[in-house]
């Protein structure tokens, strides 16, 4: 198979695990309740076994663990593991938290849904794709979660030059990652929603620190000079759109549903 595109590379996504990505993730905004309403109606049963992949700091595993039977959540970030675990892990007997990554994952039992919400671009699609395959029900269906799509804010343009000057990731390129999938061999879509545009309203300070828990903005990779710099420019370019030191902005989420394929290989 071809090679990820270059911006996906593993010391990109090693990121993840440096604690101040992590202390930045309480800023990003939650996903949208509809996000939740999906995942469950892809259910057979309130009481399912459930797979979610690449879980982080626990944003998506705190609301979807009520409504399923159980969960493991997996992440390969010791960091996000113990946020996730502080945040929700207590009150949720029914969520199993594994330190683990996805490729070498090895689960219990069959699962009737497994979940990737934001992390499996980050993934090894050859290895991961066909264990997930194996590794769910008859009928189950692997979802992928594009959690917090921000609509275009009216500091766009001088936004969209921060990030191209100080982000440490020089190869990003967009890419549709179903689309990737699909063209490879190792996802069929069977379908998809996009949930309702709702309303954000954040502090000035919440929005900057946002960029941190993003790849490509770890203060710790960033100099300090480039990160103060970076923040700088967000605040001016927010300052004429901000209302008492809030921002306020629209996003939404894209949930796809579809069978995962492939051959396993040894590992």
């Amino acid at each position: 198979m071809s090679e990820k595109p270059a911006h996906l590379a593993p010391r990109y996504a090693a990121q993840f695990a440096d604690r101040a990505v992590v202390a930045a993730y309480r800023a990003r905004p939650p996903y949208p309740q509809e996000v939740f309403d999906r995942l469950e109606s892809l259910l057979p049963a309130r009481n399912a076994r459930v797979l979610e992949l690449g879980c982080g700091s626990g944003d998506l595993t705190l609301g979807l663990a009520p409504r399923v039977g159980e969960l493991d959540a997996v992440d390969v970030s010791a960091p996000m593991l113990e946020a996730a675990r502080a945040r929700a892990g207590a009150r949720h007997p029914n969520v199993r938290f594994v330190h683990s990554s996805a490729e070498a994952f090895e689960p219990r039992a069959k699962y009737a849904l497994a979940v990737a919400a934001e992390s499996l671009h980050w993934m090894d699609w050859d290895l991961v794709l066909p264990c997930v395959a194996s590794w769910l029900e008859p009928g189950g269906v692997l979802a992928i979660v594009d959690g917090r799509i921000l609509e275009p804010p009216p500091w766009q343009a001088e936004l969209a030059r921060l990030v191209a000057t100080h982000s440490t990731n020089r190869d990003f390129k967009p890419v549709d990652l179903v689309a990737e999938l699909e063209q490879r061999g190792l996802f069929r879509e069977l379908g998809r929603c996009r949930t309702q545009s709702i309303a954000l309203e954040q502090n000035v300070d919440d929005y900057v620190e946002s960029f941190h828990s993003r790849n490509g903005f770890s203060r710790e990779r960033m100099s300090a000079a480039s990160a103060a710099a970076f923040d700088a420019g967000v605040r001016a370019a927010v300052a004429p759109h901000a209302v008492a030191g809030h921002i306020r902005a629209r996003y939404s989420a894209l949930v796809v549903w579809g069978a995962p394929s492939g051959v396993v290989q040894g590992r």
